[in-house]
């Protein structure tokens, strides 16, 4: 057990000790100044290109903005009417939270607008969006069209109320933005001496429909009752948009609601905002002594427990509680690398490596490669806990997977060059290795700490505390045979309180912290520091004891008898030639132990036999190795790890249950590491030949066994007892429920007179509470401690658990990194509807010369004529009246004032002279023939639908770039976290680093070589080198852009990816409207881009598998319009409405504030864990960014606790995406799985027919169904087959012939083209195979089969004829 001496005393931790705050500082005002200075002159470029007039705006349309009160005005600019915001919401941000001052500048903007005139909805809407602006740091698209409108509304009685209508958009901004967004109209209601919203029933009733019939995805759906209880009690109407097909029949016209359909808005807010934050919003309401929001108290406790109910004697329960949700909707291709909490899946190993933080993971590049690939750099895990999922980063410090190979031997490999030597000989892969989690990642997911590893961080922290003198410093090097002069300088078991420098002990313990954890002892030192230093046995001497059931000890035991001990490398056959590269870890013993016979009749075979379905019946299998097997097991049906009996037998299953490093000799089982503490536990002395036993560990398991066993009888009756009571009350509450329905009672009624009818039937209570208590507590010790329990009372030392808790996890989404295309692929976002061909190409519409195309009306103001383009694309003429040549007017246009103002899109169709514009754009552009592909939109969904120029689409299909529909260039990759590397990583020479600030490493000496440690600025990106290619590109794009269309000179001047290090990006979260400003300072060798976190959080992103994009900043200010963007709803998202160019840790998404920050844990923090706290209760005492705010160090001086030889060691890419067929990932998938110990294959192939492929096969006969008649000529789509059995569409304009001098062609003219159908017979039968397959070769349920037998008939029954039946030959012999 832990010490419990002074030295164990809880202190805090100050996480400013050992930074060098004023160096620090001057670096970041260096940083700073240099960002800006670069950043303004990219503006005055590009300000200077705009001012020309060749674009939709005169003027760059990226505003810069410095903090959130700069954006906040810059976003809703179009809404503030030029009503500053920005100084009153920084005056609040310094003396409030965010929440309130959200709450406040909502009540004052709403409060100033109808000072000066504007009406009630103006004033409340306005304020509104500024108080949701604030809460999402005004990065966010809700502000702008997560609210659609704002309405006031009369009561049956005559007063008004406030009605806020929500839209889709609202989603991203999350749970509490979504429910405070409705305090905050309801404190300007108050402000603003509006009434109150009364529901009528059918507004209850119309809320509760939609929520029985809306089938998207909602974290949580609130009952009737709790819908009821809300609607009704809100002060505040939730209204919205109607977003689904799917109409209300029951309560579809009512009084305040526009549409029958469903509103998605309205259901995201009460279910996810209102009831799930619910506790948020109480803080609030409470703070600000709110009246009408007591009905939130209710959700807001809801799932709370009085810890004192059921008085002194209630049991409470030290298990690790199983987390199973992220096995549910398990995919086809994505394989499982670990159920909950099973022995063999990924150890949790408390820390942060690096690489990570902000949800992410490291794990050792061996055990990527043992997981088949399926994981790399970036790969997105869904994971038990702390968090629903994370992406996956590198880490050499940690453990990789333990293997078994097929000539029986079993280690562990930590790097990669080892497990691709042998990798062809893994049978299986016994344990997947240590997942590295933050301390961070408890505390932002709300989640309890649970009991950590005795790994070599916490042996470390243990000495580190114990060496608090010379004296026990020199015992140390005497004990490890290592000189002093080899040690840190200082005494580490000083606490920096206690330190004449705070600072400098602080340096001193993490120095010898890090060379404590790196430190290798063989069993004898282990154990003379463990008597000394009052240590734990830290791995390799530590076995998983609590893996090995109690029901195999005894016969382990006999084991242990009648094995021998020699020297190390005795054989009596020749052993194998080591593999090269292969470094086997652990590193044996100076002896061996060897146990005669236990590997006879050993065969590999049988680690590729497929675990039966059941294995009741041990007799039926021939048992490898001696005659001995386990007893009966206690609590479970089935004998614990009893297919690994079965394969491996007893003595060799026993020591890989262990983790003890083996081999076979022949019919000998011989283990080289680990077994001194196997036998130190069991009660063994171990000096000669043969271990002598000095303690009766026999009969002590013996009486365990025997209590235990009692205990299962006790559990057993009384869980029988509760059984019988269960059924009895079900009977009555049934009765009662019927009953109260035939008197017509509600739903809340019934359910209440149940559950009181239920109640009457009494408890009695176990036969004896104290009995029953005890077994219990028994039954939860078993479960929590094993055998450990036994060997701490055996062995004088002290035992922790080597991996008391392991990570069930699986596969998500794949990694990527990749230019963002749309989809179908575009260079120009210039309209020719059908006339460009199926490809949609520029050249098949110029052939037709005039096209007809649907654009804005736009005037010259220089000719007057009618031109749809930015500039007047009209020829001029010469004096004789003939058209010049590549010589145009070039006026700019006007939009035409639109009669219908509330048309969302003011295009017509109008007939553009194609081929001439073109023409004119070439020589313009001095280019001598537009490239071969240049492909085009059918059409512009934005308001003007006015075109950008068409020579910019023709440089980007020149440098073959596409391009998205904001008129910008980027590339997406996946999110991944960094605070340190090195210029050896990123591929760049030290002194391009030092020219852009890196003057000195992380441990403040000055840069002089690739190999010392940075710490990374945080606007710096680390691309990924897929990217390099496509950025050059981009650049020359840029520079021949601003060169041949602009007339200037060029900006980049880039030839190789090295030469854009230093230049400015802007990085953009899909789901935002902000970018992030961030400098380029090198490459990574991966799909994933590595930032800050804090850069990460900027972009409200964090890093469990999200991938965003980045472009080249001038391409953003040159080319970016809010003119071009969609005019539909959530137009505006994934647009750099606004850019961030100064990071401020308080305005980022809060989780970034819980990243750990801290150079290693205190022992203090591995001991807390062992009584699973909640993550505040030790938050004093560890070191996360929340706790630097107020100094320079929230951004930089963090620490790390694990590190990696480089941060794109990993597979190129996850075997998801090199696999070519489905079939083929699903075979890899449960291949995968059918090696690892952890995962139950037969149930990934079951959750995969019942989760992915049955819900497909079903939609898809669906799809069939219901799907649509295409012609393939005009694309026209028909939802029943024309009587014409062709397209009856008007014939197109073609442009040829007499069309081209303006002659109009003749009315009645149809299309003609051939139809076909949307969904094929293949999409539709694409799984049915495969999923065939895997019933056949791993079994499911019967319900299941039946259910895919049944569909697959039905498919059959629609594409083939019952009454015509083809045969063969063979069907007649």
């Amino acid at each position: 057990m832990p010490p419990s001496d002074e030295s164990s005393t809880k202190r805090g931790h100050n996480p400013l000790l050992g930074l060098d705050i004023e160096r620090l500082e001057a670096e970041m005002e260096t940083y700073h100044q240099w960002l800006d200075e670069h950043a303004d002159e990219a503006y005055i470029v590009a300000e200077k290109a705009r001012k020309l007039g060749y674009d939709l705006k005169e003027h760059v349309e990226i505003p810069r903005a410095a903090d959130l009160a700069g954006r906040t005005e810059k976003l809703l600019v179009e809404y503030l009417e030029g009503y500053e915001v920005a100084d009153d919401i920084r005056k609040l941000l310094a003396e409030h939270d965010r929440e309130t001052t959200s709450i406040m500048m909502a009540q004052s903007v709403a409060r100033g607008f109808r000072e000066q005139g504007h009406d009630l909805i103006t004033a409340i809407d306005v304020g509104l969006r500024v108080g949701l602006a604030v809460l999402t740091e005004a990065v966010l698209v809700a502000p702008l069209e997560g609210i659609s409108e704002v309405r006031l509304l009369n009561n049956v009685d005559g007063s008004q109320f406030v009605s806020v209508h929500f839209a889709g958009p609202i989603r991203a901004a999350g749970g509490t933005a979504q429910a405070l967004a409705v305090l905050i109209a309801d404190m300007i209601r108050r402000e603003l001496n509006i009434g109150h919203y009364q529901p009528t029933d059918p507004e209850v009733e119309r809320v509760k429909e939609e929520f029985g019939l809306y089938r998207g995805n909602l974290q949580y759906r609130p009952s009737p009752a709790e819908i009821d209880e809300i609607v009704r009690a809100c002060p505040i109407m939730i209204n919205g948009e109607s977003t689904e097909r799917i109409e209300c029949s029951g309560y579809g016209r009512v009084r305040n609601i526009d549409e029958p359909r469903i509103r998605g808005g309205v259901l995201l807010v009460i279910g996810e905002g209102m009831c799930l934050k619910a506790p948020k919003i109480q803080k609030h309401t409470e703070r600000l002594q709110v009246p009408g929001w007591d009905f939130i108290s209710k959700f807001a406790s809801k799932g709370k427990s009085d810890d004192n109910d059921g008085g002194e004697s209630q049991f409470k329960s030290r298990k690790v509680p199983m987390i199973t949700k992220f096995m549910k909707d398990i995919i086809a291709g994505r394989p499982v690398f670990g159920a909950p909490l099973q022995p063999g899946g990924f150890r949790l190993r408390y820390g942060r490596a690096r690489p990570s933080g902000l949800a992410a993971a490291s794990t050792n590049t061996a055990s990527m490669l043992a997981m088949d690939d399926f994981i790399t750099i970036g790969t997105q895990m869904k994971i038990e806990r702390p968090g629903k999922a994370c992406a996956i980063t590198p880490s050499d410090d940690t453990d990789g997977p333990w293997v078994v190979l097929r000539d029986g031997r079993f280690l562990r490999l930590d790097d990669a060059k080892s497990y691709t030597a042998i990798g062809s000989k893994v049978g299986s892969v016994w344990d997947n290795g240590e997942l590295v989690l933050g301390y961070g990642e408890f505390m932002e997911n709300n989640k309890k700490l649970v009991p950590a590893g005795y790994s070599n961080d916490w042996w470390a922290s243990d000495l580190l505390e114990e060496l608090n003198s010379e004296d026990a410093v020199a015992e140390f090097a005497s004990i490890i045979e290592q000189p002093r002069t080899s040690f840190p300088n200082g005494i580490p078991g000083i606490h920096p309180e206690d330190a004449e420098d705070p600072g400098q002990q602080h340096i001193t313990r993490r120095k010898w912290h890090v060379f404590l954890a790196a430190c290798t002892v063989n069993w004898d030192q282990c154990k003379l520091l463990a008597h000394r230093f009052k240590t734990s046995i830290p791995a390799p001497h530590n076995p998983w004891f609590l893996d090995l059931p109690i029901e195999w000890v005894p016969s382990v035991l006999e084991l242990i008898d009648q094995s021998t001990i020699e020297p190390f490398g005795i054989s009596n056959t020749p052993l194998p030639e080591t593999e090269e590269h292969l470094q086997a870890m652990p590193l044996p013993e100076k002896r061996q132990l060897r146990i005669r016979d236990g590997v006879r009749n050993w065969s590999p075979e049988m680690m590729d036999r497929l675990r039966p379905e059941r294995l009741d019946n041990l007799a039926e299998f021939e048992i490898p190795g001696p005659n001995l097997k386990p007893l009966t097991p206690i609590f479970a049906k089935e004998m614990p790890e009893a297919w690994a009996y079965v394969q491996h037998g007893l003595a060799k299953g026993a020591a890989m249950i262990l983790g003890l490093r083996h081999h076979h000799d022949g019919d000998d089982l011989v283990i080289t590491t680990g077994w001194p503490a196997l036998l130190e536990g069991f009660g063994y002395s171990f000096e000669g030949e043969k271990p002598l036993r000095i303690v009766d560990a026999k009969t002590r398991f013996e009486e365990r066994i025997h209590q235990l066993k009692q205990s299962q009888i006790t559990l057993t009756e009384e869980r029988e007892r509760l059984e019988v009571l269960r059924q009895a009350r079900a009977t009555v509450r049934i009765a009662a429920e019927t009953n109260a329905r035939q008197r017509g009672l509600g739903i809340a009624e019934t359910d209440e007179v149940g559950r009181q009818a239920a109640a009457q039937v009494p408890n009695p209570g176990p036969a004896d509470p104290k009995l029953y208590l005890a077994a219990q507590i028994h039954e939860d010790d078993h479960i929590v401690d094993g055998i450990l329990l036994q060997v701490r009372k055996i062995s004088d030392l002290r035992w922790e658990h080597a991996a008391p808790v392991r990570i069930g996890c699986r596969m998500g989404r794949p990694e990527k990194a990749a230019p963002r295309v749309m989809n179908p692929m575009t260079h120009a976002l210039f309209p020719i509807d059908l006339n460009g061909g199926n490809q949609r190409l520029l050249a098949n519409a110029a052939n037709k010369q005039s096209i007809r195309v649907q654009m804005g009306r736009r005037t010259c103001k220089k000719c007057g004529k009618e031109s749809p383009f930015i500039l007047c694309h009209h020829r001029l003429v010469d004096s004789d009246g003939h058209e010049r040549v590549g010589e145009t007017c070039g006026g700019r246009t006007k939009m035409r004032e639109s009669d219908n103002k509330k048309r969302r899109r003011r295009g017509e169709i109008q007939t553009v002279r194609l081929d001439t514009m073109i023409e004119d754009a070439r020589i313009r552009l001095g280019i001598d023939r537009i490239p071969r592909q240049v492909k085009c939109m059918k059409q512009i969904a934005s308001r003007d639908q006015t075109p950008e120029a068409i020579e910019k689409g023709l440089l980007r299909a020149k440098h073959k770039l596409p391009v998205f529909r904001d008129g910008t260039v980027r590339f997406d990759m996946s999110d991944v976290p960094i605070t340190h590397f090195t210029p050896r990583e990123v591929g760049v020479p030290w002194q391009t680093l030092e020219s852009l600030g890196y003057a000195n490493d992380c441990e403040g000496n000055p840069l002089q070589n690739d190999e010392q440690m940075l710490e990374i600025f945080p606007q710096d990106f680390i691309v990924s080198k897929n990217a390099c290619d496509f950025f050059v590109r981009t650049a020359q794009f840029i520079d021949e852009l601003l060169v041949r269309y602009y007339g200037m000179e060029p900006y980049y001047n880039v030839n190789t990816a090295d030469d854009l290090v230093g230049h400015l990006i802007c990085a953009l979260a899909p789901h935002t409207s902000g970018g992030v400003l961030s400098r380029i300072i090198g490459w990574a060798d991966c799909s994933g881009g590595y930032a800050h976190p804090l850069f990460h959080a900027a972009k409200r992103r964090n890093c469990d598998g999200d991938e965003d994009a980045i472009m080249l900043l001038m391409d953003g200010l040159l080319n970016f319009s809010r003119e071009i963007l969609p005019a539909n709803r959530g137009g505006l998202m994934d647009a750099p409405l606004v850019l961030t160019t100064r990071l401020n840790p308080t305005e980022v998404d809060k989780e970034a504030l819980n990243v750990d920050s801290g150079w290693f844990y205190s022992r203090d923090f591995y001991e807390t864990t062992l009584s699973q706290p909640h993550p505040k209760e030790c938050a004093e005492r560890m070191d996360f960014v929340e706790r630097r705010l107020g100094s320079v160090a929230a951004v930089r001086g963090y620490g790390y606790t694990h590190d990696c030889h480089s941060i794109d060691q990993g597979p190129a890419l996850c075997a998801y995406k090199t696999l070519d067929t489905m079939i083929d990932k699903m075979n890899g998938q449960l291949d995968l799985g059918h090696r690892l110990r952890a995962v139950d294959v037969r149930t990934v192939a079951s959750s995969v027919v019942r989760s992915h492929f049955l819900p497909d096969l079903r939609g898809n006969l669906n799809a069939y169904a219901r799907q649509k008649i295409r012609c393939l000529k005009c694309a026209h789509s028909y939802r029943r087959m024309p009587v014409a059995g062709n397209c009856i569409q008007p014939k197109k304009e073609t442009g040829r012939g007499l069309t081209s001098v303006g002659v109009q062609k003749s009315e009645g003219g149809l299309c003609g083209g051939n139809l076909a159908l949307t969904v094929s017979e293949g999409a539709v039968r694409k799984y049915i195979k495969v999923t065939k397959h895997v019933m056949a070769t791993y079994g499911v349920d019967v319900y299941t089969k039946q259910n895919v037998e049944w569909l697959s008939d039905s498919a059959d029954s629609l594409f083939n004829n019952d009454r015509a039946k083809q045969l063969s030959l063979s069907d007649f012999l």
